[in-house]
């Protein structure tokens, strides 16, 4: 992690400037050792506790996503629902706003769905 902050030192975020393509190659060099260090992790991590949970990140490449087993348009979903949630006030509020608002189901008043079957879904 230190090296993706060391090559994106001094860019600044809000305005559009040129970057050198030493830096590109750099920040993509410490993401890639990143990966490989946080699948270490969860390797160690899922022997430890007997159970394959944690899915390792495969390496870059065109069949990255398939291989990583997590749906794209599933976590568009999740921010979606969490953005609104947060815009009624969080989960205190929103239930107030459930109530007002009528609706032909029963849902969280929230609409989040369940973390444990997000974090579980298989492909």
């Amino acid at each position: 992690m230190d090296t993706i902050r060391k090559a994106t030192q001094g860019y600044r975020r809000d305005l559009p400037v040129e970057i050198d393509p030493k830096s590109i190659t750099l920040a993509t060099k410490g993401w890639n050792e990143g990966r490989i260090a946080l699948n270490e992790f969860f390797v160690l991590l899922n022997q430890a506790v007997g159970l394959n949970e944690l899915t390792i990140i495969p390496p870059p490449g065109p069949n990255q996503a398939k291989e990583y087993g997590r749906s794209g348009r599933r976590y568009n979903d999740l921010q979606k629902k969490i953005k609104l949630c947060q815009n009624r006030g969080g989960p205190a509020l929103s239930q107030a706003w459930g109530q007002l608002m009528v609706s032909g189901y029963l849902q969280d008043s929230c609409g989040i769905p369940d973390l444990n079957d997000y974090f579980s879904q298989e492909l």
